[in-house]
Parts: C-alpha cells; sequence; structure tokens
C-alpha cells in the first residue's frame, strides 16, 4: 500500500495579502446597473398609449417648458410630472429622480455666475426647466420600450441612418455589457492575492471588448447580407390608437390652453 509523502498530509494554512478590489467592484456593479436598466426598458411596456402619440406629446412639452418664462406654468407641468411619477414603481423612480435632481444642480452651477451678474430671476427657472426635461425622457423610457421609439421615429421621417444607429446601438450595448460583466466577475475571482497592476487587467478587459465588438460588427454585416438587408425600414402601414391616447390629447390640448393663457395672454 502507497503512502503519501509527509509534505502531502501537512495542511497548509495560506494567507494571501489583503487587496483593495475596490475599482473592480465599483466598475462591474455600473456594468450591472446599465444593463438592468437597458433590460427594464426593453421588458416597459404597457400598450396603453402608442409610440407616435407619445413622441408628439414629448416633443411638445419640451417645446413648452423651453418657451415657458413663467413659473406658473411650470408649476403646471410638475403637477402633471408627478402624477407621472407615482405611477412608476420604486427603483424606476428613484434613478428617474436621481438623475433629474442631479442634471438640475448641475444647471443650477452654471447658472450661479449669470445670477451673480445680475441677469434677473429668469435664470432660475433654468434648473426648474432642466428638471422637468429630463424627468419627461425618463418617464418615456419607463414606459416605452426602445424598440417601439425607434420604430415610431420612421413614423417621422427621421433617416433611416440615425435610427439604424439607435437601435444597433441598443442592442449591442446589452451584448457587450454582458460580456464585461462575466470578465469582471472573472477577474474579481482570480484576483488573488495583491494585485498593484489592476490598470492592467482593465485595460485588457477593453481591448478584449474592443476585438468583440469588431468581430460582431463583421458578423451583423454577414448577416445582414445574407438575408437581403439594405438598411431600409419601413413605416407601419397603419398606426394603432391606443386606449390612452385619447387621454393624451386632452391632455395636450389642455396644455395648449394654458400656455396660451400664462404665457401669451399674460
Amino acid at each position: 500500500m502507497l503512502k503519501l509523502p509527509p509534505w502531502a498530509t501537512q495542511e497548509e494554512h495560506y494567507q494571501p495579502n489583503r487587496d483593495r478590489d475596490y475599482f473592480i467592484s465599483r466598475s462591474l456593479l455600473r456594468v450591472l446597473t446599465v444593463l438592468l436598466t437597458l433590460r427594464q426598458q426593453c421588458a416597459a411596456g404597457s400598450r396603453s398609449v402608442s409610440a407616435p402619440c407619445a413622441l408628439c406629446f414629448l416633443f411638445f412639452w419640451l417645446l413648452c417648458c423651453a418657451a415657458a418664462h413663467t413659473a406658473a406654468f411650470l408649476l403646471c407641468q410638475l403637477a402633471l410630472t408627478l402624477v407621472v411619477l407615482c405611477l412608476l414603481p420604486g427603483h424606476m423612480l428613484w434613478q428617474a429622480l436621481q438623475t433629474a435632481f442631479a442634471a438640475a444642480l448641475f444647471t443650477l452651477l452654471l447658472i450661479l455666475p449669470a445670477l451673480w451678474l445680475g441677469s434677473g430671476p429668469l435664470v432660475l427657472l433654468l434648473p426648474a426647466k432642466t428638471f422637468l426635461s429630463v424627468t419627461a425622457l425618463a418617464s418615456l423610457r419607463a414606459f416605452l420600450p426602445g424598440n417601439d421609439i425607434t420604430a415610431a421615429l420612421r413614423a417621422f421621417h427621421v433617416p433611416q441612418t440615425v435610427i439604424f444607429l439607435l437601435d444597433t446601438t441598443l442592442r449591442y450595448i446589452i451584448l457587450l455589457g454582458e460580456i464585461a460583466s462575466d470578465m469582471l466577475t472573472a477577474l474579481k475571482l482570480r484576483s488573488v492575492g495583491s494585485n498593484p497592476h489592476k490598470q492592467q487587467a482593465i485595460g485588457g478587459i477593453l481591448g478584449t471588448l474592443l476585438l468583440r465588438s469588431q468581430k460582431m460588427s463583421a458578423d451583423m454585416y454577414e448577416a445582414m447580407t445574407c438575408r437581403c438587408f439594405t438598411g431600409e425600414y419601413l413605416p407601419a402601414r397603419r398606426m394603432a390608437f391606443c386606449r390612452g391616447d385619447t387621454l393624451l390629447i386632452l391632455i395636450l390640448f389642455g396644455y395648449l390652453y394654458l400656455f396660451l393663457r400664462l404665457e401669451v395672454i399674460l
């Protein structure tokens, strides 16, 4: 009967040196957050409002918000914004408010010199307009998936190159994000002991993602050629009228009346 050598029977107590993997953890968390947001956007989609009608309302909303010069109309827009935010789930509500408040705070920092030089109180309306605009975009993203938005752009005669870039970018961000998430997880699991050259590891991940993206781009081009896709997006034969479009049109006319009453007449 063979016996194991003494060194093979001794118990090892390996204690790796402490190392901080904060950068890898934050990178992985950020990638997973972006992926979760995009997947929620793709899975969103109650079809209560059609995408063309929602885009028309958003364009009108942003135009009135940019042209408003009184706080009364902005307060009316804020009232509808709060109602829409109440319809969002908790995590989407937190993301929308976090982004909107950050954009409003950045705008406030930008206008502080103009306020200091005496440009008038109308400058203070810019952070409020930024908050309303960013919240409106976040609400549209929460209620409509990305493919409905890109499909609706063709109805407004947007150039097909722009639609193609938006569509492929949304798809490949998810695919490349999944690859980056797997690679960051593997790097974190293999980082045993002290590793003072973390920037080289992250650089290797970015280089691998670049090569993967080139290969995926070539594969997509070959697949499009085999399927005889010429880059032309055909518009839908007819636009389905959803049940919420009537309410959205009524709200649009209501805000048009408020804009004329508060901004033009006064």
